[in-house]
């Protein structure tokens, strides 16, 4: 994922900045990504909605909620005109997604063909007054499970960050969550902890803290 902000500069530039583990398999992408790892193509559509914090790594951050929505034609024709393209840095056309948090808001820029791989574009008002684009890494995604049910796992390009959502209001069970990072070859028993954990879990199901305390 990204490094800086979910979107707004020195917190959300945080949560970006937690994302990927595991073995590089090669740059498959033009984007750079030490962290690559073989992927499918990411239909981007499939990441609209508004998804649950489950788990980040390396570090645990204050629970909320990602909404993601898609962007209009005349939308991005807008965003050229008040933006700029940034000296070419920013493609508006192929800006798909624009993602809202309790942080603020900002771009996924790609379609996901490159393995998932989404470049983030962070704008805001410089000291000047003028738009700036912040230096963001790119985060590669991938999403696990049926419609209605899926677990969205974000994987920094760049570093050792990672982080899983589900789409609300489902909730993975400790067993899914589990198998789903250790397929993305992300080791959560050694880095990080879960976050947000429901409190309407039924009283004989297993914890997701308690399955992880017990595994280590």
């Amino acid at each position: 994922m990204a490094t800086a902000q979910i979107v707004l500069v020195i917190e959300v530039m945080y949560f970006f900045e937690i994302f990927a583990s595991g073995n590089s398999s090669g740059n498959l992408s033009t984007i750079p990504c030490p962290y690559l790892r073989n992927s499918p193509p990411l239909n981007v559509q499939d990441l609209v909605g508004s998804w649950l914090t489950v788990y980040t790594q390396p570090k645990a951050i204050d629970c909320f909620t990602l909404h993601i929505r898609a962007t209009t034609d005349l939308e991005r024709e807008q965003y050229v005109i008040k933006y700029g393209n940034f000296s070419g840095r920013v493609t508006w056309d192929t800006c798909f997604l624009e993602v809202e948090s309790p942080l603020g808001k900002h771009f996924l820029q790609g379609n996901g063909s490159e393995a998932g791989v989404l470049e983030n574009v962070i704008v805001s008002r410089g000291e000047n007054g003028k738009f700036i684009v912040h230096d963001q890494s790119a985060d590669q995604w991938t999403v696990y499970g049926r419609r209605g049910s899926e677990v969205l796992v974000m994987r920094d390009c760049m570093g050792e960050a990672a982080a899983a959502f589900a789409r609300a209001p489902y909730w993975p069970s400790a067993d899914e969550l589990y198998a789903i990072l250790h397929r993305s070859g992300i080791a959560p028993l050694a880095h990080g902890r879960v976050l947000c954990e429901p409190r309407d879990l039924p009283s004989n199901q297993l914890t997701i803290s308690r399955y992880i305390s017990y595994r280590n």
